[in-house]
């Protein structure tokens, strides 16, 4: 036998395979480890499109908070009262009076309303309690509201809170909270910063990426089982549904998602062309479906369906005739109905391939940019911008490409978390 050391170097194991594995590697690291690490740098840092220096400004990106904005809305004016003594309180609010007092270094605001004397609010200055008290007892609505076999008076700002203050300092706000407020009441902190944690737009997108992934997945689901379990049956022509079935997967979205535009155009729509003929709507009320919020995020979610769907169907179709056929006929001889095959034998030993599936599926979903930027762009008025696409926004278009990378890096938990959910999920079912 010959000496290791003479072996050539294709038919040395550890070097052969290190070769085999490098090009892999490689490609890892410049395509998936060198964009992440650079994704973290520009988060830390003031980096915009065109800035001669990038200055490291830690964690400013995602949170930086500069003032607290307190507001407060239903002012519980009066509680334990009888409905006709509550009633009778709102009747005649209009005729109190603010009077105010002075509590050591502070001023008191109080109302006097129906042989009632309520203090409601406490201030460093006479003006501003005065004023708030003021706006309290002639600017909200008074409303009653039952407690039970009780009533209470309340004071209802409509859908904007009343304004209490803005404060530079955690600590004043929680002061204001607890020393300023004299009375019950729904209050309000909205953090006012450059962060993305503190831009209302990242937080509707991150709710918006949660309903969109999960929301598709069980349209996906509800679609795709009942899909794979009639192509699964034998009959005649089963073969080219299947392979029609995979078109929407295998299109480029690029083409498809145009096709869409068109049949979601407020003036050319089929659906509306249908709707009219058929006289469901009149040409005067068809439907705007990209100019719509909640319409606009719906057909995001028919296109999502329309496209993944099919990827959920074949995984299961594959794990359904993976499943051998004596399995099948031996609980057919069992007496069981096709529901019960289903539940409790087809299911069970699907269940693997569909949870892999799923992860894949949801993983598409959560990252989509695509879907969402050829149909909607984040429109109307960002109400359907995902993290992909404002993170694209806000980094490449509008040229913040430190607050773009750090709005894109708020994926890799939220996706860590909910892959490392579904293989744990995945590893009990196969203990």
């Amino acid at each position: 036998m010959r000496p290791v050391k003479g072996l050539p170097f294709s038919e040395r194991e550890a070097p052969f395979g290190y070769a085999l594995v490098l090009p892999a590697l490689l490609y890892l690291t410049a395509f998936i480890a060198y964009p992440f690490a650079m994704s973290v740098y520009l988060s830390v840092s003031d980096a915009q499109a065109g800035a001669q220096k990038w200055n490291f400004v830690g964690t400013d990106n995602y949170s930086k908070v500069e003032s607290y904005d307190l507001s407060g809305n239903d002012f519980v004016i009066a509680s334990r009262l009888t409905p006709a003594e509550a009633q009778a309180l709102v009747d005649t609010h209009k005729d109190g009076k603010v009077v105010t007092s002075v509590e050591g270094a502070r001023f008191k605001a109080s109302l006097e309303v129906g042989g009632r004397t309520v203090p409601v609010f406490a201030s460093d200055t006479e003006d501003s309690a005065a004023y708030l008290a003021t706006t309290l007892l002639n600017d909200l609505d008074w409303q009653v509201r039952a407690k039970g076999t009780e009533a209470e008076v309340v004071a209802h700002s409509g859908d904007s809170a009343l304004a209490l203050g803005n404060f530079t300092d955690r600590k004043l706000l929680d002061k204001a909270r607890k020393g300023d407020v004299l009375i019950d009441a729904h209050l309000e902190v909205k953090s006012i910063g450059t962060g993305v944690w503190q831009d209302p737009n990242f937080i509707l997108a991150v709710k918006n990426t949660l309903k969109y992934t999960f929301g598709t997945e069980l349209v996906k689901l509800f679609f795709g089982i009942p899909c794979a379990l009639l192509l699964y049956r034998k009959f005649r022509g089963r073969q080219l549904l299947r392979g029609l079935l995979v078109i929407p997967w295998v299109i480029p979205i690029a083409i498809s998602g145009q096709a869409w535009l068109w049949i979601l155009d407020s003036t050319y729509s089929v659906f509306n062309w249908l709707l009219v003929r058929g006289g469901f709507i009149t040409p005067q009320n068809i439907l705007n479906f990209r100019g719509d919020p909640h319409l606009a995020m719906a057909s995001l979610v028919v296109v999502n369906v329309w496209r993944g769907f099919p990827f959920t169907t074949i995984i299961i179709l594959a794990g359904l005739t993976s499943i051998p056929d004596e399995i099948i006929e031996r609980s057919k001889l069992d007496g069981t109905n096709a529901l019960q095959r289903f539940v409790y034998v087809m299911a069970p030993m699907v269940r693997p391939i569909l949870m892999v599936s799923l992860l894949f599926s949801v993983v598409f979903s959560f990252t989509d940019f695509n879907t969402i930027w050829i149909i909607t762009r984040g429109g109307p008025y960002d109400q359907t911008q995902m993290l992909a696409t404002y993170a694209y926004q806000v980094g490449v278009n509008a040229g913040y490409l430190g607050k773009g990378a750090a709005i894109s890096l708020f994926l890799f938990p939220i996706m860590a978390l909910t892959v490392f959910g579904m293989l744990q999920s995945l590893r009990k079912e196969n203990m």
